[in-house]
């Protein structure tokens, strides 16, 4: 009796991160949204100053995954290209029909074994992080 509570318990308690998950995929899609629609945000004019860039892996009408780089400049005289960029190691994964923004790790994305506390993580990083651009 006491170990079918216990695993009653657990099984709750994995439903309302499953929950707690969709809930923060559902806001960074929309936040993430209101970012690129808005075309005064410091974001958009990041993009366009090629400072932030958004390179397409795949995109079709419902489902766009893309990797985010952003572009550091050094000032050289010596050095042909003065920019580089740092290879993210997030991959966004957009889906337009559920209106959902998930990003992965490339772990993640090879390993389908993770755990839920582990996309919890991630993906509130990216809130807060869309959060800092939006306060801006």
């Amino acid at each position: 009796m006491y170990r079918t509570s216990l695993q009653l318990d657990k099984k709750e308690f994995k439903i309302m991160n499953f929950n707690h998950l969709m809930s923060i995929y559902a806001t960074n899609y929309h936040n993430f949204r209101s970012i690129l629609n808005n075309e005064n945000s410091k974001f958009n004019k990041r993009i366009n100053q090629k400072t932030i860039s958004i390179e397409d892996i795949y995109h079709d009408k419902f489902t766009r995954i893309f990797k985010v780089y952003h572009k550091f400049k050094y000032n050289e005289d010596n050095c042909v290209s003065n920019t580089f960029s740092i290879k993210p190691h997030l991959i966004f994964y957009m889906y337009n029909d559920a209106k959902l923004l998930e990003v992965k790790s490339l772990r993640d994305n090879r390993n389908f074994d993770n755990s839920i506390q582990d996309k919890i993580r991630l993906n509130l990083n990216l809130f807060y992080w869309i959060k800092n651009i939006i306060n801006q």
